[in-house]
């Protein structure tokens, strides 16, 4: 069992080294689907905190009028199907209003601006 563990947290740590590739990826899909859209790596990748247990926070900022039912999976699928995010990726992503923006404290690095 300890061997699986080891492995896991190997191809865990491989995939949180490409955590600016893979926000990249969230960040185009999200702006094909809501071109307004600001995104933004928060939490420990931001903060160059990153543990075996961590995942990788992406904050979306969309305009009201953009909070649809399903953006989350919506974006998630058109990473995975046109920009080849892996299937897998340890990512977390939070949608918030441009209003809401200032509830994620702490470091915001810009994805593609």
């Amino acid at each position: 069992m300890k061997l699986r563990k080891m492995y896991w947290a190997k191809y865990h740590v491989k995939h949180l080294k490409k955590w600016r590739e893979y926000a990249e990826k969230i960040a185009k899909a999200a702006k094909d689907i809501v071109p307004e859209a600001k995104v933004y790596v928060i939490g420990g990748a931001a903060e160059k905190r990153l543990t075996v247990l961590s995942d990788i926070d992406i904050l979306i900022v969309v305009p009201k009028k953009s909070m649809r039912k399903n953006l989350r999976v919506n974006i998630l699928e058109k990473a995975i199907n046109t920009y080849q995010l892996p299937w897998d990726a340890p990512v977390e992503i939070h949608i918030v209003e441009e209003k809401g923006n200032s509830v994620y404290k702490g470091k915001k690095i810009p994805v593609l601006e």
